[in-house]
């Protein structure tokens, strides 16, 4: 800003040099030629008085009249002819040399009076003159720097100010008044900035408050239905019961774990770290959480993965990056749907499709955008918060075919435990799990 401000004082000062010294300039010059000129016409009046007198007096004009009048000029190097009627030339004074400036008249006896000025006299008046002249231009240069630098320091200060308590104000350090800086632009937005900081930072108390309910009216309900499945599966014989126990009480510690990440997340300052995760036991998981629904609805869920299928990630959010592909298979899909995992050693890619009637290729390009649903039941959120938990982990979820809809979630590969005399990767896939016949369904759209 600094730098600007005296950027923009010193090209205006100097257009204004330019524009007005120029010609003022060239004025002064042309005013020092016609002085010049009129101290030789002055020079030869008084000339031409002396040998008029001289006529009337009957003595005759010689060269010490003349050079008494040279003497009496201190600044100027003059020189004076007088050409008599008879054709006598009497002369005064060095000579002018070449280019001389001349006046010249004629007396009433018929003389002809020149007083010559020599060039070099005239240089040196023109001279002087340029001198001044480049001396206002560089006065005027200098207190225009000066105004610049004084100017810019009076507004870049401000501003670097404003800069520094808008970090603060960031940094939830901002303390203590605004103190005026005397420009009127500045204050207001300086007043307005600290109002809107008040403002943000009670919505974000009000926000930290409901997180902190939230959190603990979350909590309670949940661990007292942790409690009770806990009990049921303790004291439950039936084999289903303690198997049904033992899911939902999967599903609640997940929950509870999200509910925790989506409390803690305004609070992170960095991203999360991601650890080694076993897609098998994830995928087995989603399977046996999954199963009931799509048995009601007369579909099949059927998980393909390897043995030993490890990679990077956090369990949390790529549990619920599956779940939320596997769901948007079941609502919006049809037929059976899929999931298969392929791997090499640098990448994992988790496949979910269905065999549905597609996505529409106008909404494939927006899919993953929020706000953005196939239907007018979706809320646009599920796929654009599983594409952002996947890249936090360092993947990426993408749309790989829109007929028939498959999803890919792109993972890196970590080190599992290898199967001895394990030939391929696809050597020891589990086979499929089916539920049920496939039930026919109108296909449509998906969030």
């Amino acid at each position: 800003m600094r730098q600007r401000v005296l950027q923009a004082t010193l090209i205006t000062v100097l257009l204004s040099v330019a524009m007005l010294g120029i010609p003022l300039g060239w004025s002064w010059l042309q005013l020092t030629n016609q002085s010049l000129q009129s101290d030789a016409t002055q020079i030869l009046d008084e000339v031409r008085r002396d040998v008029e007198e001289r006529n009337a007096e009957g003595r005759p004009i010689d060269a010490a009249m003349l050079q008494q009048r040279i003497d009496q000029q201190t600044d100027l190097n003059i020189s004076i002819t007088v050409t008599t009627a008879e054709g006598e030339t009497i002369s005064a004074g060095d000579d002018p040399g070449p280019g001389a400036t001349e006046a010249r008249t004629q007396g009433s006896g018929s003389e002809v009076i020149t007083v010559f000025i020599p060039q070099s006299d005239v240089r040196a008046h023109t001279a002087s003159a340029w001198v001044l002249i480049s001396v206002a231009g560089l006065s005027a240069l200098s207190i225009g720097v000066s105004v610049a630098l004084w100017q810019a320091q009076r507004i870049s200060m401000p501003l670097a100010r404003l800069n520094r308590r808008a970090e603060e104000m960031g940094g939830g350090r901002a303390r203590g008044p605004w103190t005026p800086s005397g420009i009127h632009e500045i204050d207001d937005v300086a007043d307005e900035l600290i109002r809107s900081g008040a403002m943000l930072t009670e919505r974000l108390e009000a926000e930290s408050r409901l997180a902190s309910d939230a959190s603990h009216q979350l909590r309670t309900p949940l661990t007292a239905l942790s409690m009770r499945l806990d009990e049921i599966l303790a004291t439950s014989s039936e084999e289903w019961v303690r198997d049904e126990a033992r899911i939902s009480l999967e599903q609640i510690d997940r929950l509870t774990e999200v509910v925790h990440d989506l409390i803690n997340a305004p609070r992170a300052s960095q991203r999360r770290t991601p650890g080694v995760v076993e897609l098998r036991n994830l995928l087995t998981q989603q399977s046996e959480e999954w199963s009931p629904a799509y048995r009601r609805a007369g579909r099949e869920l059927r998980i393909q993965v390897p043995r030993s299928a490890a990679v990077w990630g956090s369990p949390g959010p790529l549990t619920q990056v599956i779940a939320t592909l596997i769901e948007n298979a079941l609502v919006h899909g049809e037929g059976n749907t899929s999931v298969k995992v392929r791997r090499n050693d640098h990448s994992t890619v988790v496949e979910v499709t269905d065999e549905g009637g597609g996505i529409d290729p106008e909404l494939g390009a927006s899919i993953f955008e929020r706000s953005v649903s196939g239907s007018s039941s979706g809320t646009g959120v599920g796929l654009a918060l599983a594409r952002t938990l996947v890249e936090d982990d360092g993947g990426r979820l993408e749309l790989l075919t829109e007929i028939p809809p498959t999803f890919g979630v792109f993972l890196i590969s970590a080190p599992g435990e290898e199967d001895p005399g394990e030939d391929e990767a696809g050597a020891h896939d589990e086979p499929p799990v089916r539920h049920g016949p496939v039930m026919r369904r109108r296909p449509r759209s998906r969030t």
